[in-house]
């Protein structure tokens, strides 16, 4: 062996370590890159590196089995609730529930009239207050609520953004209070016959009323 070989033999010996050969019929030891730990009968890690294959395998044949846990069965386990359609018993109603319409009527249209008004009575009968903020009507291109007033001799509207309705109170829409107006009618309304108007909540929720259409109303 040439100078040069011997000395690159020894700096590999004392770089990587001595050199071990591994016998056919033995198991090839396991490779540096493996990072899953193995435990032995004491439950400590195996070191995978320093311990030859035939060691490793004689530590864990000694390994205790693993305990499973008992199984319980469950004692007056609790039923599972029953799924329904219906709301909770706390959840609070609706304002279209709670909003009874004691009256509602509009006016029949004059010759040529665009608008028309109309007069109603909201109770409430929860104890919580709402509001009614719009009326929708196929009849005409908008209903609004407003409240007449004079100013320097001068008859004025002021309109309506919402109707309170105070918790257990009965409030009325006629002459002398906040009104209703249809605007810009869509045809003309005859008495005797009815119209559906459709009454919003502050919640959201809506409730249709059938109004009958009597004759003009007097008086503003």
């Amino acid at each position: 062996m040439s100078h040069r070989y011997w000395v690159a033999a020894v700096l590999v010996t004392l770089v990587i370590g001595p050199v071990y050969t591994v016998a056919a019929d033995e198991p090839r030891p396991l490779r540096e890159g493996v990072r899953l730990p193995i435990l032995g009968p004491d439950r400590e890690p195996i070191d995978l590196l320093e311990t030859r294959p035939a060691e490793v395998e004689r530590l864990l044949s000694q390994r205790e089995a693993p305990q499973l846990p008992l199984l319980l069965p469950l004692i007056d386990a609790p039923e599972a609730p029953e799924v329904t359609d219906e709301p909770p018993e706390d959840a609070p109603e609706q304002a279209a529930e709670v909003i009874e319409v004691e009256r509602f009527w509009l006016e029949a249209s004059a010759a040529g009239a665009g608008s028309v008004q109309g007069e109603a009575a909201l109770a409430n009968t929860a104890e919580k207050s709402h509001r009614l903020v719009a009326v929708y009507t196929e009849v005409a291109e908008e209903a609004l609520l407003f409240v007449p007033e004079h100013q320097n001799g001068i008859q004025q509207v002021r309109r309506l953004s919402d109707l309170q309705l105070p918790a257990e109170q009965r409030v009325e829409i006629r002459p002398g209070g906040p009104r209703l107006l249809l605007v810009d009618l869509r045809r003309p309304l005859n008495q005797g016959e009815a119209v559906t108007l459709v009454l919003q909540f502050d919640d959201g929720s809506r409730k249709s009323v059938e109004v009958p259409v009597r004759r003009p109303l007097r008086g503003g």
